[in-house]
């Protein structure tokens, strides 16, 4: 079966980045709300048990609240070096991605994989780059200009007919 479209795109550190990027300016306010909310629900609990009394729990309820800010703040850092520093980075992978009428392919050196469009979480569309998220934090990029079969503009009227909604500009 011959695709529709197919597009070659090296994840590189600048591609990375610019999703990092774009990422962090879509879910950002979602990340403060939630780490609001749940801040000042670990205070209320800890000044309740002090009210009471509850020292041991209080500095229980304490450790978990250092916990959790440690989590909120530190893994998504420690998380996007790590992805940085990966191989697939560093080594410029080059994906290749083939769109065909009910799902696409994604190959590279390393493995194949297949994935229905009804799939994909969200995709959005932004000046240089598509991402086509699988889930809320993971998302696959591809270049404007890497197109080898079809075009840009094309692809995009493409994938605006077959997500629907999920597709974003």
């Amino acid at each position: 079966m011959k695709p529709l479209f197919k597009n070659k795109t090296t994840l590189s550190k600048k591609n990375y980045m610019s999703l990092l990027k774009f990422h962090q300016s879509k879910n950002n306010w979602k990340y403060w709300v939630y780490t609001a909310f749940f801040s000042v629900l670990f205070i209320i609990c800890i000044i309740f048990q002090i009210v009471a009394k509850n020292y041991l729990i209080s500095i229980l309820i304490f450790l978990l609240f250092l916990t959790f800010l440690t989590y909120r703040f530190f893994f998504p850092t420690y998380k996007a070096k790590k992805e940085l520093h990966s191989s697939k980075i560093q080594n410029n992978l080059v994906n290749y991605y083939m769109f065909f009428e009910k799902y696409f392919k994604i190959k590279n050196q390393i493995s194949t994989a297949k994935i229905k469009y009804h799939k994909l979480y969200k995709a959005y569309n932004n000046n240089d780059y598509f991402y086509l998220y699988i889930d809320k934090n993971n998302a696959f990029i591809i270049e404007k200009t890497g197109f080898l079969i079809g075009d840009a503009k094309s692809f995009e009227k493409f994938m605006k007919r077959k997500l629907g909604i999920k597709w974003k500009k």
